[in-house]
């Protein structure tokens, strides 16, 4: 499901995308885990103290320092932490980790509540809709586990990540169908919800 759904239940927007990746659940929560290895495939480094309670602190284009909260840390299989949680109270980011074969099967989730939608209108977003600050998030998110996937398949084989895990072997990026688009056009504006 590399595309991903957006479903709507009980107030909340829920974002949901799962992924099989040629790594294995060590490597992938060393990706989703470890600032110098989130850098490699956002661009930007965090500061996140790994532990339930901790901060989750990320940096944005504009100067903006974001503190959030790790929610739950079970290594290596679930990571959950709060997002822009001074726009958004409500939201969580969940990410699942489990064994498939030789690889992993990723599933993210990203949560809003229809309040912190409402929330970014009157504040980040103002001017947006609420379908389009669903439709950025969505966006953004397919863009961003793109980044993720194609900076894992492109390690060299015997790197080692920052907790000493091993990276796999490099895999070539699989082409894209043709007359096809990979996604919604890009976003330059980062705005959170």
């Amino acid at each position: 499901m590399r595309e991903g759904r957006i479903e709507r239940s009980g107030g909340f927007v829920l974002f949901r995308f799962e992924r099989d990746l040629a790594h294995p659940a060590e490597r992938i929560w060393a990706a989703v885990t470890e600032p110098p290895e989130i850098e490699r495939w956002t661009g930007r480094r965090p500061e996140i103290d790994l532990r339930d309670g901790g901060e989750y602190v990320s940096y944005h284009g504009d100067g903006m320092r974001v503190v959030d909260e790790v929610l739950r840390v079970e290594p290596p299989r679930l990571f959950e932490h709060t997002f822009w949680r001074h726009v958004n109270p409500d939201a969580r980011v969940t990410w699942e980790l489990s064994a498939v074969g030789d690889g992993c099967r990723l599933r993210f989730t990203h949560r809003l509540s229809e309040a912190d939608i409402a929330n970014a209108l009157a504040t980040v977003a103002a001017g947006a809709d609420a379908e389009l600050v669903v439709s950025r998030n969505a966006g953004s998110w397919q863009r961003l586990l793109d980044g993720l996937q194609r900076s894992l398949d492109d390690e060299r084989p015997g790197q080692v990540s920052a907790a000493g895990v091993r990276r796999g072997p490099a895999r070539r990026a699989r082409p894209r169908p043709s007359g096809r688009a990979p996604g919604p056009p890009a976003d330059t504006t980062r705005r959170p919800s």
